[in-house]
């Protein structure tokens, strides 16, 4: 790996998160370019983390991420370049889960089924792209779920874009759990994806 003068790059090691990571963009562009990036020193100590629906381990990206520079590189990389690279890639899986909308009154009631985080709550007439998403969130094994406004820290406001014919996104900003911003796509079962 190259070295790049003192104060260019960044001053701390990074973490970057490739969401998506196995769909094309990250396969024809991203990770080549980070690679690229690697090799220069401008990241050096970067850890990649793949995330991705598709059901692969660790060495299966690696070996994903190998063959993607194999084929959209501009280089030819060095074994020992690609070692030191694929040594900072990790990987996780995220599957479907699955949801229940179901009319409740003149609205509609969204509820995560699974999974250690779930959200519950109503989805409220918006325009014809957008509706609001008003709810809380489910820990655990917790089987009774809290109303909306009975404790902030699981509220949850958000809203929800028709992104297709059968293809809706819940998207919830600042939601006080693990990250800044959540998105869920609600595709219904058994429609093509």
């Amino acid at each position: 790996m190259a070295k790049v003068p003192a104060g260019v790059g960044p001053r701390f090691p990074q973490v970057v998160v490739l969401v998506g990571a196995t769909g094309d963009l990250a396969r024809r562009k991203l990770i080549p370019g980070l690679l690229h990036l690697a090799r220069a020193g401008f990241i050096p100590g970067c850890r990649i983390i793949g995330v991705s629906l598709d059901p692969l381990d660790a060495e299966s990206f690696r070996n994903f991420a190998r063959e993607a520079v194999n084929e959209f590189s501009a280089r030819k990389v060095a074994d020992d370049d690609w070692a030191a690279f694929a040594g900072n890639l990790d990987y996780v899986s995220y599957p479907d889960f699955t949801c229940r909308v179901r009319a409740e009154r003149s609205l509609q009631r969204l509820g995560k089924l699974g999974g250690s985080q779930r959200y519950v709550g109503l989805i409220f007439p918006g325009d014809t792209m957008h509706k609001i998403f008003l709810g809380t969130l489910a820990l655990g094994d917790e089987t009774r779920v809290l109303q909306y406004g009975q404790d902030e820290q699981r509220d949850v406001a958000g809203y929800v874009e028709r992104i297709g014919p059968s293809r809706w996104r819940l998207i919830m900003p600042q939601p006080h759990f693990e990250s800044r911003l959540d998105v869920m796509e609600l595709v219904p079962q058994g429609a093509s994806q």
